[in-house]
């Protein structure tokens, strides 16, 4: 069997294309490792690749996901396998693509099997960063979970937020239940490559993908989303962008503003996905999305 490839790296960083030039070289199929580009209703502001830029190769879990799913790296891992499997015995390559790390961590290191902790715990850990904001929210997670919490870079609400509510709606600390993992890919049989490109350059093309996202659908698909008037809590309300946009279409801010933020906000992502790369990736081979 062909060895699975995973391509990791920041937003914008020009994976898809990178894993477009290795399935025309090895005959592979793409596989999607990004928690946004699941849905089926986030095409431009995931950056979801069309169906030009498939070009002609097959690709998997790509806007397969109904946007009210509150969709998890376990799910992912439940889905992914059967179709790993599927395209290694059609004889081609696997090759995951996403900027989702954690999506990564659970097939090559291990997934653990935790509870949902329910609507009440999350809504008490959605209070506490609303009311009392983000460090509030770092200080009762890290007062919870302490493991978990370390581990967490910089402001990312949406980690502290499952770290508090776990913790609240389970009785245990979600690093007690990612003790008990399994890889559901084992060492050997995988090959990782990280893209990490200078950062000034990868801010700049971050900066005019945005512009070119909003200026081809972006702010029409918010707005059809816009429309489902959905819970904020859930996973795709997350979107960088989607939220901004969303924003603008409330009246918040004007369309400027929402466009400066979301790059802002992107930006910053980028930054801590970079950050979290290197911490995690450090066995994966560096390699350039000019290949």
């Amino acid at each position: 069997m062909k060895t699975i490839i995973c391509i990791a790296g920041p937003t914008a960083s020009g994976k898809s294309a990178y894993a477009l030039e290795l399935a025309k070289k090895y005959g592979g199929e793409i596989i999607n490792a990004d928690a946004l580009q699941v849905y089926k209703d986030l095409q431009v502001l995931s950056a979801r690749p069309t169906k030009v830029e498939m070009a002609g190769i097959p690709h998997h879990l790509y806007g397969c996901v109904d946007v009210r799913t509150r969709y998890s790296a376990g799910q992912w891992g439940r889905d992914v396998m059967p179709v790993i499997r599927a395209v290694q015995a059609r004889g081609k390559m696997p090759i995951l693509v996403g900027g989702t790390g954690l999506y990564f961590k659970a097939l090559t290191e291990g997934l653990a099997h935790i509870p949902e902790p329910g609507r009440v715990a999350r809504n008490k850990a959605q209070l506490i960063l609303e009311r009392k904001g983000i460090e509030s929210l770092r200080s009762r997670a890290r007062s919870l979970d302490p493991v978990a919490t370390k581990r967490v870079l910089g402001h990312d609400p949406q980690r502290l937020l499952r770290i508090v509510s776990v913790a609240l709606g389970t009785g245990k600390p979600l690093s007690a239940w990612q003790e008990d993992t399994y890889p559901l890919i084992q060492p050997g049989y995988w090959k990782g490559h990280v893209l990490l490109p200078d950062r000034e350059a990868l801010y700049a093309r971050i900066n005019s993908r945005f512009s070119k996202m909003v200026s081809n659908g972006g702010l029409e698909e918010a707005k059809r989303i816009h429309a489902l008037d959905l819970p904020d809590d859930l996973p795709l309300m997350k979107a960088i962008g989607l939220k901004e946009l969303c924003a603008h279409l409330d009246g918040e801010l004007s369309l400027e503003e929402a466009v400066e933020m979301a790059k802002r906000q992107t930006r910053r992502f980028a930054k801590r996905q970079l950050t979290w790369l290197r911490g995690n990736m450090k066995d994966w081979e560096i390699a350039s999305s000019a290949h």
